[in-house]
């Protein structure tokens, strides 16, 4: 026998590859029985909602239990209450539906011929140039990769992204965010906010302008717990404005529009977004400076959630758009 005829023995599986294909101590069914205790919080109608049996929903979910070595849910006189380990159970549950679902569209778009699926949640400032000029460059390359596009508010778009609704958000953080599973990358820019109004409103006549003559006005602001929201209120208190506004509370830039070209109202905007919009002389930036700026932008994934091809890929134009943004970028039809 030669002896590259020996063949080598078989090596035992390491401690960590025999801990990534361990059996999960929970089916999809006792899952999905979670997920509708968790709604419905009664065991009855949680069986109607599988189209099960009280008895098997009781049998699945003791089976649960026993294999866990805790108690998930208390058992009262008018329903189902979850504990502390139930609670955690629940977020686990509620994950692995929406990561299955989002598997599921991923699937598909794949069998559609697409090359892969990527979700952004977005705020509403970048949209004009690090969103645009980014995902322009990215699919001159990548055709075939689908992007879904969602433009919210921080606030909202940051607890989608823990979810897993997000594969990446381009947002602001909050004051006092703490979540260990966030991957933050801060851009070193921080956007001026600009006060706009329809093109020939009495405001634009106004030579000096100053901010007490924007009292008597209609604000059009973000909705209140965003992040451009706080950070508005924050300056029109300090001038003592805030207390005497009327203010409409929206987080679109088309309903804003919309209203601003039929009326007085009067918005504000990040300064990308109000630029952009008076190119095409749909609103005029007022000359009045609002003291304030936002906190600086940066993109979020979440670190648990292994990244696809597409998504890296995704990431690599924001960020080097991001940090041409900061000095000043060129035309999105320049590169690549």
């Amino acid at each position: 026998m030669k002896p590259t005829d020996v063949k080598p023995e078989p090596t035992e599986p390491s401690a960590e590859s025999a801990k990534a294909f361990a059996p999960l101590k929970i089916s999809s069914r006792q899952i999905a029985l979670i997920n509708a205790l968790a709604e419905h919080r009664n065991l009855r109608r949680a069986a109607a909602a599988m189209h099960t049996t009280q008895p098997a929903a009781s049998l699945l979910l003791q089976q649960l239990e026993e294999r866990l070595g805790v108690q998930l849910f208390e058992r009262l006189p008018r329903g189902m209450e979850p504990t502390l380990y139930g609670e955690v159970l629940i977020r686990f549950a509620q994950g692995v539906t929406h990561e299955f679902g989002h598997a599921e569209a991923e699937i598909a778009e794949l069998g559609r011929g697409a090359s892969g699926l990527v979700r952004i949640g977005t705020v509403m400032g970048p949209v004009p140039t690090i969103l645009t000029r980014g995902l322009l460059a990215f699919k001159a390359a990548h055709p075939k990769v689908r992007i879904a596009i969602e433009v919210g508010t921080s606030d909202t778009l940051l607890p989608s992204l823990i979810r897993g609704d997000f594969d990446v958000v381009l947002g602001r953080l909050p004051d006092r965010l703490s979540h260990p599973d966030l991957d933050i990358e801060l851009f070193e820019r921080g956007e001026q906010m600009r006060v706009i109004a329809r093109p020939d409103h009495p405001l634009t006549r106004l030579d000096p302008l100053a901010l007490c003559d924007l009292v008597p006005m209609t604000w059009i602001l973000h909705p209140v717990g965003s992040p451009m929201r706080l950070r508005v209120e924050s300056a029109l208190t300090q001038a003592g404005m805030i207390d005497a506004l009327d203010i409409v509370e929206t987080a679109s830039i088309l309903a804003a529009t919309a209203m601003m070209e039929t009326s007085d109202m009067i918005s504000v905007v990040p300064n990308d977004v109000a630029q952009y919009y008076a190119r095409y002389a749909m609103v005029s930036v007022l000359p009045v400076e609002l003291p304030v700026s936002m906190v600086n932008l940066g993109l979020l994934t979440r670190r648990s959630r292994p990244m696809s091809a597409a998504v890296r890929g995704v990431l690599s134009y924001l960020k080097e758009y991001g940090r041409d943004a900061e000095v000043g970028s060129p035309d999105p039809g320049s590169r690549r």
